[in-house]
């Protein structure tokens, strides 16, 4: 994963609008709607330090402590698959 690589995933990403509900759900963010969300999943994205980003086959894993998430993303269609907060 390279600095431009990583742009470009925070700037086409997507989802559909029942994966922003399970995406607010799992982050509890659920106030946010779905433009504020996918704003919220931009900063996670480009927050995530180089180093806590993982490709593992299909999917890129970003775990960002600033926001105390962890994004998948997969890698060809840009879809978030998952959300959900850190667990200590």
């Amino acid at each position: 994963m390279d600095e431009i690589l990583k742009t470009q995933i925070a700037e086409n990403f997507g989802n559909t609008q029942l994966g922003y509900i399970r995406i607010r759900r799992n982050l509890h963010i659920e106030k946010l709607s779905d433009i504020e969300t996918e704003h919220f999943l931009r900063e996670i994205i480009i927050a995530t330090p180089l180093d806590d980003i993982e490709t593992r086959g299909k999917n890129h894993y970003f775990v960002c402590a600033r926001y105390n998430a962890i994004l998948t993303i997969n890698a060809h269609s840009l879809t978030v698959i998952t959300a959900k907060t850190i667990q200590v």
